[in-house]
């Protein structure tokens, strides 16, 4: 006996038997033919193909409503991560307050993952996506754009669409943290990255480099990139590397993630912060505060590069996805405490 399941009629299975893609079926299913500019002949002929195959009748009901769903879709890297998770919270906590409700959807900074779940929101009938995008997602980011979904980028953004984004200032967060390491005289600084073409990471290296070449430090650049899917093995080599070879004074973690590691491995390579390496962090913790020696971080603004990305969205919701390109950099805030202190 088949499993029901399997004799399910899926939203491909449609599309196939329209002649159409998958992208433009939810559309008619969810309502918003209109919005996507597709003709009345199209939408009746999906509307028909999917009532004569049973395609989830609830679904079909939706795309008869000229209403919205009320729904909006939430991409994140790793909702466990703290920082998304926090993020998460946030977008739900506002959205609830404009009688929205949110899909929740991690990526894990997979493209093929990245896709499944923008075709899985949009055939829940999603009236709009905010997305971290992971690398190599922009022509998928783009296609959303040109189909007049409303999307909004958060963290990350894509500096050749114009598509709608709300970010940390992520040049000015490394320029400060820069800046004040060398205001307490260290000027042997490297930082640690992850090997990314990600705006926020290049935009977060560009702040360092330009700062240290600002103030005639250029021989003491060092950059140090690690894999982003697993930078665990690698960073304790970078930091050997670092303090080793380049006599590195004080080191500039980009991430949360990279920063738990960099602590770890500075614990079992013996190294005391800050007298025998300063350490700046970004994002922070409670825990980071409890360290022997405080850590020193650039604190991000997340409740309001949240609620600007949130009202980015429902504005697109509300007017069309191409109604207004908004770009939001919101400025960083570098809380000091003991690690970054030079020692007298």
């Amino acid at each position: 006996m088949k499993n029901k399941r399997s004799n399910r009629v899926s939203l491909k299975d449609v599309a196939n038997r329209a002649g159409v893609s998958k992208t433009l079926v939810s559309a008619v299913l969810n309502g918003k033919a209109k919005q996507y500019r597709i003709s009345d002949k199209t939408a009746l002929l999906v509307l028909q193909t999917a009532k004569e195959m049973q395609y989830s009748p609830n679904m079909i009901a939706r795309g008869l409503r000229t209403g919205k769903a009320e729904l909006i879709g939430l991409i994140v890297t790793d909702i466990s991560n703290p920082f998304y998770s926090t993020i998460s919270r946030i977008i739900e906590n506002k959205t609830s307050e404009l009688n929205y409700k949110v899909i929740f959807g991690s990526s894990d900074e997979n493209l093929s993952k990245t896709e499944e779940l923008i075709d899985i929101m949009l055939n829940k009938g999603v009236d709009g996506l905010i997305i971290v995008p992971c690398e190599g997602s922009q022509k998928l980011i783009e296609k959303l754009h040109n189909n007049n979904v409303p999307v909004v980028l958060l963290d990350r953004y894509f500096p050749e669409l114009n598509v709608s984004y709300s970010c940390l200032n992520n040049y000015n967060a490394t320029k400060l943290a820069t800046l004040h390491l060398i205001e307490q005289g260290y000027k042997n600084i490297s930082l640690i990255a992850y090997n990314s073409e990600l705006s926020n990471i290049k935009d977060r290296i560009s702040g360092y480099q330009e700062t240290m070449m600002k103030n005639s430090l250029e021989t003491s650049i060092h950059v140090k990139s690690v894999d982003i899917n697993n930078p665990t093995p690698e960073i304790e080599k970078a930091l050997d590397y670092l303090i080793t070879k380049k006599n590195t004074e004080a080191i500039i973690f980009i991430t949360n993630a990279l920063l738990v590691a960099g602590l770890r491995s500075l614990n079992k390579m013996n190294k005391v912060i800050p007298q025998d390496v300063a350490v700046v962090g970004f994002y922070g913790s409670e825990l980071f505060d409890l360290f022997y020696s405080p850590i020193t971080y650039i604190k991000q603004p997340i409740e309001v590069i949240t609620e600007k990305a949130v009202k980015m969205l429902i504005d697109k919701i509300n007017k069309g996805e191409n109604f207004k390109f908004s770009k939001s950099f919101i400025e960083p805030e570098l809380i000091i405490q003991d690690s970054s202190i030079r020692p007298k």
